[in-house]
């Protein structure tokens, strides 16, 4: 009989996203989701979000392996540091706990691979939150392209850009300020992109890239102009910058044997056939689906208690991960790096 109670949650890490994460649970709804507890290690902080949350003290916490042996917690959401990421996943897989937590998977490739083998192993779900691979209108284009919708992929062309805003409550971070993760914003922003990309274009064989810095509060490179070899044999160019003056859009296209296919940001679609006419893309949409953050929760809801497939994988997030440690050692050494692959 399948289990149709709400999934009790235990929220660590109490920061910006924290809240972020509580509109959309409880968009998704309380018949699915309830948080019943909560963790920083300032107490103060830890108490705001408690009384926003509705948490009782009792479950408020200092140190997040008590909130892990809390045994009202059925879901731990892990809003962390990624160097947290390994030791956090590991102590709620002990637990028996299932657990969400913050891309960029790790802040190495060590800890990745690692985490993903104990994923593996694990009778509990272990999910990474890459909220922008749930926008419906991605995954559906994502589907007509792996079904061969345009053909084999030829070429394609991508431009990511995000816009300079010195404001940003996300800059003053410490995290972000003093990043172990390579490349700083550049892998917590690509991995975003990526999220875009790999479900339509599939995996990422090599890459050669160039960087440049811009703006000090970035801390590292804001910017990545990058060559790309798909691993089915297909190329192309990849640009990622967080500098733009005021603009923020994501821009695809891809030439197939069968076809073009335009995508901006994640809403509009152009499709042309092999003689470059237009055609119909009204089945690309997916009205009322969840998207964002609530349709990663409610995605993690059906793989928790329908044993639905998660919509990103860890091993996907390791390949993700993996483009942008070998994007940096391309530009880094000026040659043609590979992406390491788990196996």
């Amino acid at each position: 009989m399948s289990n149709t109670q709400p999934i009790k949650v235990g929220i660590v890490g109490t920061g910006i996203f924290a809240y972020r994460h509580l509109r959309a649970y409880l968009a998704v709804g309380q018949d699915k989701f309830q948080i019943v507890a909560c963790a920083n290690r300032s107490l103060e902080k830890a108490e705001k979000f408690a009384k926003e949350a509705g948490i009782p003290a009792s479950s408020i916490y200092t140190d997040p392996k008590q909130l892990i042996a809390d045994p009202n917690v059925e879901l731990v959401d892990a809003l962390l540091p990624v160097q947290f990421n390994k030791e956090i996943i590991e102590a709620a897989i002990a637990a028996g706990k299932h657990i969400l937590f913050e891309k960029p998977i790790a802040a190495n490739l060590k800890d990745a691979r690692d985490i993903v083998l104990a994923a593996r192993q694990s009778k509990s779900v272990v999910a990474i939150a890459e909220n922008w691979s749930y926008h419906p209108k991605v995954q559906a284009v994502g589907e007509f392209v792996r079904n061969g919708g345009i053909g084999e992929i030829i070429n394609f062309t991508y431009d990511s850009a995000r816009p300079y805003n010195p404001n940003s409550p996300y800059h003053g971070t410490q995290w972000r300020q003093n990043p172990e993760h390579p490349g700083g914003y550049l892998s917590d922003g690509c991995v975003h992109d990526m999220g875009h990309l790999v479900p339509i274009l599939g995996r990422f064989d090599a890459v050669s890239a160039f960087t440049t810095k811009t703006h000090k509060i970035h801390v590292v490179e804001d910017t990545l102009a990058t060559t790309i070899r798909l691993v089915t044999g297909g190329v192309g160019v990849a640009n990622f910058t967080f500098c733009s003056a005021g603009v923020k859009q994501m821009r695809l296209e891809v030439h197939g044997t069968k076809g073009t296919l335009r995508l901006v940001n994640d809403t509009q679609v152009e499709l042309l056939d092999v003689e470059g006419k237009p055609q119909d893309v009204s089945t690309f949409d997916r009205p009322g689906a969840l998207e964002d953050v609530e349709g990663e929760l409610d995605n993690l809801y059906q793989a928790i208690r329908q044993d639905a497939p998660l919509g990103v994988t860890v091993d996907e997030g390791y390949h993700h991960l993996a483009f942008v440690v070998a994007a940096l050692e391309a530009a880094d050494h000026q040659r043609v790096a590979k992406v390491s692959t788990l196996e």
